[in-house]
């Protein structure tokens, strides 16, 4: 009986898991991970308002959900009908953990930079502020923000 229990709350912690890894994070603020470093000159093709989505896939919510439907799972039934309460009660509680977590989060307003590099090529990079940048002026980029030249 003891063996059943320690699966049943492996298996809760790895479906808990599971659910968290099914959203995709993104990083608040930020440029792709190729354009971080990216350096340059060129000119301002638009700047526009944009929202950035701060939410995030797995966090404390989404693992106290899991362990509290877990071991509230594990209080129902016997044997296997334990252990699949067990499993259901860890990722229904991981599901509204990260509900509850993410209800708050709001999109923050960012601005999309376009900039036509002087090698010809179009690069976009979303950031904070727009750094008082307007179409048709020239502009660094270092480390990936922009900024006027």
């Amino acid at each position: 009986m003891k063996t059943m229990n320690q699966i049943g709350m492996t298996m809760a912690a790895v479906a808990a898991l599971t659910l968290g890894a099914c959203s995709t994070p993104q990083g608040p603020m930020s440029t792709s991970s190729s354009q971080s470093n990216y350096y340059g000159m060129g000119t301002v093709q638009s700047v526009e308002l944009v929202k950035q989505d701060t939410r995030n896939g797995i966090g404390l919510g989404t693992v106290a959900g899991a362990v509290i439907g877990g071991v509230v799972g594990n209080q129902v039934g016997e044997g296997t009908g334990r252990t699949a309460a067990t499993v259901l009660g860890a990722a229904g509680g991981a599901y509204a953990g990260n509900r509850i977590e993410n209800r708050d989060d709001q999109a923050n307003d960012a601005y999309k930079i376009t900039v036509r590099m002087d090698n010809g090529e179009y690069r976009s990079f979303v950031q904070v502020s727009d750094n008082g940048l307007r179409t048709g002026d020239r502009a660094r980029v270092e480390n990936g923000i922009v900024q006027r030249y």
